[in-house]
């Protein structure tokens, strides 16, 4: 098998990959807006869904070299991710119930953000030049495949359980009445 063929599976098949990650977040997530009681379902499905791809593809960590850099750097880029998308959820107490809060721009940072890792994909697999541009790139700064795809499932997983963190730790503050944290 040339070398040629054996990259066009191997990105056709993690386009897919990306694609259904992408699809069950922004799908998750979208279905989070308006306002809702808190629930486990709300607050953990997400969770869950990436918590999934991550046992089901995320074979290694690499902690070392380049490698150990990217998967870092893509662990930070989930925290900040997943830092803003908590703060634009709102949480108060209504009749002594926590009440969840998600508008548009809540939505629509989660579809900017996996959207993105979907076009990247798409134009990394359809695009020759930007294929053999990423290869060189790849190579010359010595990455893996294992820290490409352990830098992209721990944004996802960190942003997702950053999130989660956020969002659970405000609701126990509005439901004990502490107005400090309810705000934020």
């Amino acid at each position: 098998m040339s070398f040629r063929v054996a990259v066009h599976n191997l990105t056709a098949m993690n386009i897919w990959q990306e694609f259904l990650i992408a699809a069950a977040i922004i799908v998750s997530m979208a279905l989070q807006f308006g306002e809702h009681p808190l629930s486990w379902r709300r607050v953990l499905l997400p969770l869950v869904i990436v918590g999934g791809f991550a046992v089901y593809y995320l074979k290694a960590i690499p902690t070392s070299g380049n490698d150990g850099l990217f998967t870092l750097g893509g662990a930070v880029l989930g925290l900040a991710l997943g830092t803003v998308a908590a703060m634009l959820m709102r949480v108060r107490l209504e009749s002594g119930r926590v009440i969840l809060s998600a508008g548009i721009a809540y939505v629509a940072l989660w579809v900017i953000v996996f959207g993105a890792r979907f076009a990247f994909a798409l134009v990394a697999t359809n695009s020759p030049d930007t294929l053999r541009q990423l290869f060189i790139w790849t190579y010359e700064h010595g990455i893996t495949e294992t820290g490409w795809v352990a830098a992209l499932m721990l944004q996802a997983i960190t942003m997702v359980g950053i999130r989660t963190l956020v969002v659970m730790g405000r609701s126990v503050m509005v439901a004990k009445r502490l107005p400090a944290m309810s705000a934020l």
